[in-house]
């Protein structure tokens, strides 16, 4: 099993809810944690992460930033807002992301898959020329 490498931005030591609960319990993910939008900025440029999770009930962090830099900087980083949900509707909201981005890229790997269908196969290659 591979670990994923999750950004918390937004949380402070003295956090209590959810996500900081989520930060305490969660198995198989590297959490990083980032107090402010500025410290989140710096840490997406120094490592790859799988999901940015942005602590929306935080008033101090500039959220409309972060939207805006984080994909330009890491292009395939996952965006997840927390609006202060439990552990569990967190957890949830986490794999369900997951699962849609591996759901995603299959999709994409069908599509560009080489292989010819048969109705293809006397067909004559296209040329400008």
């Amino acid at each position: 099993m591979n670990i994923k490498y999750i950004l918390v931005a937004g949380v402070t030591q003295e956090a209590t809810n959810g996500l900081a609960q989520w930060i305490n319990t969660v198995r198989n993910v590297e959490v990083t944690v980032a107090g402010s939008d500025e410290r989140a900025i710096e840490l997406a440029q120094q490592q790859g992460y799988d999901m940015v999770i942005v602590n929306n009930s935080n008033r101090e962090l500039n959220t409309k930033k972060l939207v805006a830099v984080l994909p330009i900087l890491q292009p395939e980083v996952l965006l997840l807002s927390y609006e202060g949900e439990p552990t569990i509707a967190l957890n949830k909201k986490i794999e369900t992301a997951f699962d849609k981005r591996k759901l995603d890229r299959m999709k994409r790997m069908l599509v560009l898959d080489s292989s010819k269908p048969s109705f293809y196969a006397g067909l004559e290659s296209f040329s400008a020329n």
